[in-house]
């Protein structure tokens, strides 16, 4: 699908949880342009999800690093099988519950999959898959990227979980402005140093506070 591509651009804008850095739920650090009555849930840097209050089973996700230390999932736990055996629990969260969710195939674009899971490391598995499943009984379509990562033996994480969603009988139809809605995401520049601090930078660049810059920091300690 073209939303495929279109998620692409996230990864250059969306935090990473790393260290003791906590994703609060309910802590919103993106920005997003939403259709008016839209419910914005923030979960700090780990990334955002927002849902049509008029229809729970249409909205978009974008997060990354769930299921860590001990909550981890079994080992050798694929993206195929957390969509179908655990995703439906991790959004079956207060007034919503997703339910029988099924996978419909893989889609032809794996790129952004691919391209995660070799970010991630050696271990890690991602697959752009396409499903079915229902949200409080209404029959809904989605396509989501799942990048999961195996530690070993003791047991798995979830680096990267994308996607939208949408009734079944309006999945085509709703898919154009979903995109435009995940396609508006981004990361507030007053988080940026908190969820992607800058890496070392080198002797002929400065540290500011968002990213290294070939020119000095600005008076609040960000690149210009």
């Amino acid at each position: 699908m073209k939303y495929l591509l279109a998620l692409m651009l996230l990864m250059a804008t969306l935090g990473t949880c790393i260290g003791d850095i906590d994703c609060p739920p309910g802590e919103v650090y993106y920005t997003i342009s939403a259709p008016e009555g839209w419910k914005v849930v923030g979960v700090g840097c780990c990334g955002i999800s927002a849902s049509d209050s008029t229809n729970p089973a249409r909205g978009i996700i974008a997060l990354n690093r769930l299921h860590q230390d001990f909550n981890m999932l079994p080992a050798y736990t694929t993206p195929k099988t957390y969509l179908e055996n655990y995703m439906p629990q991790d959004f079956s969260l207060g007034e919503s519950q997703v339910t029988d969710m099924k996978i419909i195939g893989y889609e032809d674009n794996q790129d952004l999959a691919n391209a995660f899971a070799s970010y991630t490391g050696f271990m890690a598995s991602g697959k752009s898959m396409s499903c079915s499943f229902a949200v409080n009984g209404i029959p809904a379509r989605g396509s989501f990227t799942v990048v999961t990562n195996e530690l070993m033996g003791y047991g798995t994480t979830v680096e990267f979980l994308a996607g939208i969603y949408a009734p079944a009988d309006q999945f085509d139809t709703d898919a154009p402005m979903l995109i435009d809605v995940f396609k508006s995401i981004q990361l507030m520049p007053n988080y940026r140093n908190i969820c992607t601090p800058p890496e070392t930078c080198l002797s002929w660049q400065y540290s500011c506070k968002d990213k290294c810059c070939s020119e000095p920091c600005n008076e609040y300690g960000y690149c210009d």
